[in-house]
């Protein structure tokens, strides 16, 4: 995932809009309507990406990741907010993640997570819990369910469209959950 990210940031690689192409339906003869849909090209990206000074790759083992130090602006040291996109379930210990996002957050800062619970295969998680058992260890563990406007609630449920293909057969929806965290002062 970081090498398509880097080349597509390079100014080496990326020089203007659409100038990459690729065939991804070349590979999915199911659900096909006809043979000429699974050669057609798609042009990306639609926007030159650059980074920014403030964007950071910290790439490696997540649960190995260090909180920033204490700074001018922040007397505690921590991100002030963490986002977790289709990555929770991917854990082989969701006490672990979770207790990690914890400690990487300063106290007040918030975790945004968008996602379903669809454990890593081949039986590695030590555990598959329900939503209801992921939002009981959020709990425990010592953040607070909120909404934008700081108010106690539940998580809400976000259809997210995984993968398709508009001109075949099928798509593949999730229903992810999103919810926003405020690690506890």
């Amino acid at each position: 995932m970081t090498l398509a990210l880097r080349f597509l940031m390079s100014p080496t690689t990326t020089k203007q809009r659409d100038e990459h192409v690729l065939r991804p339906y070349c590979h999915w003869f199911s659900h096909q309507r006809n043979n000429e849909n699974l050669f057609r090209p798609i042009t990306f990206p639609d926007a030159i990406p650059r980074n920014r000074q403030n964007f950071q790759l910290l790439e490696g083992d997540f649960l190995q990741l260090r909180p920033p130090p204490p700074s001018v602006e922040s007397v505690d040291g921590g991100y002030d907010y963490i986002v977790t996109l289709f990555f929770i379930d991917t854990s082989l210990d969701v006490f672990s993640t979770v207790q990690h996002i914890h400690h990487l957050l300063r106290p007040g800062g918030k975790w945004i997570n968008l996602g379903p619970l669809l454990w890593t295969g081949g039986c590695e998680a030590k555990v598959e819990l329900s939503l209801a058992e992921v939002l009981q260890a959020v709990e425990q563990i010592g953040f607070v369910l909120q909404t934008d406007a700081g108010q106690p609630t539940s998580p809400r449920t976000v259809e997210c469209e995984y993968t398709a293909d508009r001109m075949a057969m099928m798509r593949w929806t999730y229903k992810a959950e999103f919810w926003v965290a405020t690690k506890s002062k």
